[in-house]
């Protein structure tokens, strides 16, 4: 004879807070009802966020101002003038009226002039000053603010130049066969030839230096202090630090790097006009390009 044990379980049903649950022994499973009701709470709440997100936005645009600065007219601009404030925020450029030339800053016309020098139109670093240079018959001045500097036979190209606090302008300057570096309208010693690039203040705006000529010989004044004569020059370079000068020089056929008045190795030649040039990596390092033959190199040097 057989036997067999089955264990039978009633599932009773109970009442907790208005929802059925079915028990099974000693388990519970919530009925259907409140599993709806719970995921039904759930969305509503999600899609009330979602609501207030995009009433919020709605409300809450993103500001936009516009205001007019100037004014251009196409036919009496002179293009290649315009500039840009560092701040971006302002513009300048030159116009011709009639036979003269004026520059306009932020839509308002300066004095006219002869003319107006060419690359000479500048913003300070801080966006505040303009100035350039400008020809009155056959004389040529620098003008800083709308105020007329003295005046010289020829202005220098690529000058006046500020200073990286803006506080200070210098610029090349001609008088007969001589030029010379004007430092705050201070004249500073006449040579044969002043060299492109020049003059150029210090990270501090304290120093200035420039390439200058004496009959074929150039070389470096740094601080209105003559360094050595070379066969031909670089433009020098401040180091970040203020402290150190450094600039390509030639002699004779080879060029060497000049740091602190040290001539460096020399080479067949050195990288340093449009297509490079010396690179301080700090106050106390710098790299260059130097050629050997047909090769061309990476020059790292630390400087002691």
């Amino acid at each position: 004879m057989y036997s067999s044990t089955v264990s039978h379980r009633r599932a009773y049903p109970n009442l907790i807070s208005d929802v059925y649950v079915i028990t099974i022994g000693h388990v519970r499973k919530e009925a259907i009802k409140m599993v709806k009701k719970v995921a039904v709470f759930f969305l509503m709440v999600f899609v009330i966020c979602i609501g207030i997100t995009a009433f919020a936005e709605e409300k809450s645009p993103r500001i936009v101002s516009e205001r007019p600065i100037t004014q251009i007219s196409f036919s009496s601009w002179i293009q290649e003038t315009f500039r840009v404030s560092p701040d971006n925020r302002r513009v300048a450029y030159v116009i011709k009226v009639g036979n003269k030339q004026c520059v306009v800053v932020d839509g308002k016309e300066e004095k006219q002039y002869d003319g107006i020098g060419a690359n000479s139109l500048i913003f300070s670093p801080d966006s505040k000053r303009v100035a350039y240079g400008a020809r009155l018959g056959n004389n040529w001045f620098v003008v800083v603010d709308r105020k007329e500097k003295k005046q010289y036979d020829d202005i220098a190209k690529g000058t006046p130049l500020f200073s990286p606090d803006s506080k200070r302008v210098a610029y090349g300057a001609r008088e007969g066969v001589t030029w010379f570096v004007v430092v705050d309208e201070k004249e500073e010693k006449q040579y044969d030839d002043i060299g492109q690039g020049s003059p150029l203040f210090s990270p501090d705006s304290k120093r200035v230096a420039y390439t200058a000529q004496v009959d074929n010989k150039w070389f470096v004044v740094v601080d209105e202090k003559e360094e050595k004569q070379y066969d031909g020059i670089g433009v020098p370079i401040f180091s970040p630090d203020s402290k150190r000068v450094a600039y390509g020089a030639r002699v004779g056929n080879k060029w060497c790097v000049v740091v602190d008045r040290k001539e460096e190795k020399q080479y067949d030649g050195i990288v340093t006009k449009r297509e490079g040039s010396i690179i301080f990596d700090s106050a106390e390092s710098l790299h260059y390009l130097a050629l050997i033959g047909n090769d061309i190199y990476l020059v790292e040097e630390r400087i002691k």
